[in-house]
């Protein structure tokens, strides 16, 4: 994987250069996001919470996605040159994205299978599994289908969507910057309204047209923006302090979207000053990991609330709690790229060339 991979996938092709302060806002992310869970569960059980929920007037959880989405449009923009080859670029997507969500998937289930008497949480009808094979049960779930969401949440089947649309935005941000702006934010503008009033049950948040202000600032900051002055710092600083003072008069979606934007210039300009070596060789790890960390850490987080009595846990408690438990999803999610290249090569050596002909060595003749 490159530098430039988005936060769906985070494994790096060898001899590639990684640029610091996209490793360490998709290590932050990936951390936001395993905090918001590991709080949720842990506060739903009597155990408090730890350090914040709602830092800026939005939840963790949504800050972590936010920086996610961003990242994701910069470190797209960043690797491919236009115009884009469409075979290579949805050829990669598909082998960033599906044979490690199909392993953890497989692997997942069958362990649930077996510590629960053979009845998975996410077992469904046979019909339902082409949600999950293509990538989308989670995002399907929350818009009121049934399917065998276990792992990946909304943010698989959403960054998929991305995935299909980006050449086009690119392009048209490319070729046609202030034209695009404007379409995309009165598409913002409009899914709001729309979703507000004819759609209230289903999250707005989730839509594409929702989030694209983000994914897009991401593809303009590579493009049109050489280096951020450190005196950004001070607006961005402003619009995070006012959100924080105003929870309930800014609209979620447009905190969501200020907030995320704001946090992730504020990171490129503290990137510069933390860029010492043993923080690099810290936000790498966590950053080559982020994909299988973020398909991991909710099942197990889940799995474990369900065993473990939190209720009255005293803050240090909370604390060695939320370690070790990062620990056991960091461990698992490098056992998850190890056995998924195993499986890739198995499914390489097995189906590829003529695989369908039979070969008989010359002692068997």
């Amino acid at each position: 994987m490159t530098v430039a991979d988005t936060a769906t996938s985070s494994r790096q092709t060898v001899g590639k250069p990684r640029v610091f302060y996209l490793d360490l806002i998709r290590a932050l992310a990936a951390l936001l996001i395993v905090l918001a869970h590991f709080n949720h569960h842990l506060d739903e059980r009597g155990g408090g919470y730890v350090l914040t929920r709602e830092p800026f007037g939005i939840s963790v959880g949504a800050l972590g996605v936010s920086l996610f989405l961003i990242i994701s449009g910069a470190a797209l923009t960043l690797t491919y040159r236009r115009p884009i080859d469409l075979k290579k670029f949805y050829r990669k997507r598909f082998l960033n994205i599906y044979p490690m969500f199909w392993t953890a998937w497989v692997l997942a289930t069958l362990y649930l299978t077996l510590i629960s008497n053979g009845r998975p949480p996410n077992v469904g009808p046979a019909r339902t599994f082409i949600f999950t094979l293509l990538g989308i049960d989670g995002l399907a779930l929350n818009f009121h289908f049934r399917t065998m969401y276990l792992l990946g949440e909304w943010f698989i089947g959403f960054i998929i969507l991305y995935y299909v649309v980006f050449p086009l935005i690119l392009w048209a941000i490319d070729r046609f910057p202030v034209v695009t702006g404007v379409v995309i934010l009165a598409a913002y503008a409009a899914t709001a309204v729309i979703m507000h009033r004819y759609f209230s049950g289903y999250p707005s948040s989730m839509v594409l047209t929702t989030r694209l202000p983000e994914l897009a600032f991401g593809s303009y900051f590579v493009l049109y923006v050489r280096r951020v002055h450190w005196v950004t710092v001070i607006p961005a600083a402003a619009v995070l302090a006012v959100s924080a003072m105003l929870p309930e008069k800014i609209p979620e979606d447009v905190g969501t979207t200020i907030v995320g934007i704001s946090a992730f210039l504020i990171l490129v300009v503290a990137g510069r000053y933390v860029a010492i070596q043993p923080v690099r060789a810290f936000v790498g790890l966590i950053a080559r990991y982020s994909y299988p960390i973020f398909l991991v850490h909710h099942v197990v987080i889940w799995h474990l609330s369900q065993r473990i009595d939190v209720y009255g846990l005293f803050p240090l408690q909370r604390y060695m709690l939320l370690a070790a438990e990062f620990v056991l999803i960091f461990a698992l999610s490098v056992a998850l790229v190890k056995v998924t290249d195993v499986v890739v090569d198995f499914v390489t050596k097995a189906f590829t060339g003529m695989s369908w002909r039979p070969e008989v060595s010359e002692a068997e003749r």
